[in-house]
């Protein structure tokens, strides 16, 4: 099979998908509509599939031989981020969203499409297909933690999984382009939410007061140190704060401060060394402040994605062979956390970027941002890598060995939730079937 010629010939079936599902996001759990449309695609293609309840969907199609098992899977649901009409440089092809306040501004409704399509080209192919591939739709990637339900329902039912991939579309590379290529592809995070009480009062005597604002400084100043001072130079570590709330007026005291954050990391290590010192800086200094510590929140640490080497070299032969040999790019190390770790977590897995870029369009700006766009014409490119890749693993006669912390990799979806500090997903689909 000529795997782009066939991507191609389905490219503007893939727009139109894609494009519904633009026009129609929906929030992390709550992609009732976007988990309907899907089924009622693999109704149509014939391939057999398990709703998982507050999960998402799983299909498999098996080829006419036996082999091994690998995993495709994309992302569904959409950011609460209200969409600009224009990109970088003008209004965009593709009509935006239909519901204020949420956007895909991150390509999942991209991903999605891809992946239908490609198994719509698999299941007319199955001849191609040496094994079982599964196809899996996840919801809750932004943050939702519906990844939980989905490995649950793995661990619970002995799904044997050979190997992974997933795909995420990127601006940094153009329609066209694939990058896939093993060692750290995404990071892994803490995240914080702190509130510091203090005593509020007028600003004309400051010593009647406790202001936590002054709390928070030294908070601030001593948390930029733990990068210095506390994690090996060799090892990739950023922290950030993105919210710092106190007071109203300028010549008032406030009675409390609450900040936010994240810090980001490849070495989980690295990342519980943050998440300790945050916490004795935080309850130190606020004792030397007279003020009153209150960890909201402190999860993490969350789990890096890292593509697998030679599985990551198996992927990117097969794309080179399906979409030649300038498709291969490579890319930049990506700080942003994915849900996808999960599964680099427990098998061989690779998180593909596919190039979505088009400077003369005005698409160059980048992912959670409101004048976040598509090119189109790396559509087709993505389904044809997401084919190429688990068709030549399938076909590959050597040993795709694990190369993630085996230590992690033995701990159940519950073992592990409870060592990332992450909550249960709330199951609403019960209240909406």
């Amino acid at each position: 099979m000529d795997i782009l010629k066939e991507s191609m010939a389905l490219k503007e079936h893939t727009i139109a998908l894609r494009r519904y599902m633009h026009e129609n996001p929906e929030l992390s759990g709550r992609e009732f509509n976007t988990i309907k449309l899907i089924c009622a695609e693999l109704d149509k293609i014939d391939v057999e599939y398990v709703n998982i309840p507050d999960g998402g969907v799983l299909a498999h199609i098996d080829g006419n031989e036996k082999g091994k098992t690998v995993l495709l899977r994309a992302d569904c649901d959409a950011l609460p981020i209200d969409e600009l009409p224009n990109n970088a440089k003008k209004p965009k092809a593709c009509p935006i969203s239909k519901v204020r306040g949420v956007h895909h501004a991150c390509g999942h409704d991209g991903h999605t499409a891809m992946l239908l399509t490609a198994a719509k080209i698999l299941n007319e192919n199955k001849d191609a297909i040496k094994g079982r591939i599964y196809i899996l739709f996840e919801r809750g990637e932004e943050g939702g933690g519906n990844i939980y339900w989905i490995m649950k329902y793995i661990q619970e039912n002995n799904i044997h999984i050979d190997a992974s991939f997933a795909e995420h579309t990127d601006t940094d590379l153009s329609a066209g382009q694939i990058a896939c290529q093993g060692g750290p592809a995404n990071a892994g995070n803490v995240a914080y939410k702190i509130t510091i009480t203090g005593k509020g009062g007028h600003g004309s005597r400051p010593d009647k007061s406790i202001n936590p604002i002054d709390c928070f400084v030294s908070i601030y100043e001593c948390i930029k140190t733990i990068r210095m001072n506390y994690v090996k130079p060799d090892v990739v570590l950023t922290n950030s704060m993105g919210m710092v709330h106190a007071g109203e007026v300028g010549n008032v005291i406030p009675h409390t401060l609450q900040f936010k954050g994240t810090c980001r990391f490849y070495d989980a290590a690295a990342g519980n060394i943050f998440k300790e010192k945050l916490i004795a800086i935080c309850k130190a200094q606020a004792e030397l402040f007279d003020c009153q510590v209150e960890f909201d929140s402190v999860s993490g640490p969350g789990l890096p994605v890292l593509n697998n080497y030679k599985l990551a070299e198996i992927g990117a032969d097969a794309v080179r062979k399906a979409l030649g040999d300038d498709a291969i790019k490579h890319k930049e190390l990506n700080m942003g956390s994915e849900s996808y770790a999960y599964f680099t977590t427990y098998y061989p897995a690779v998180m593909m970027r596919v190039g979505i870029r088009n400077e003369e369009e005005g698409i160059t700006i980048g992912a959670h941002n409101p004048g976040h766009d598509i090119d189109e014409n790396g559509l087709p490119y993505g389904t044809a890598a997401y084919i190429a890749a688990a068709l030549g693993f399938l076909n590959y006669e050597g040993e795709v060995a694990f190369d993630g912390d085996e230590q992690l990799r033995k701990k159940s979806i519950d073992e592990l939730r409870e060592y990332t500090n992450s909550s249960i997903p709330p199951q609403l689909d019960k209240d909406n079937m």
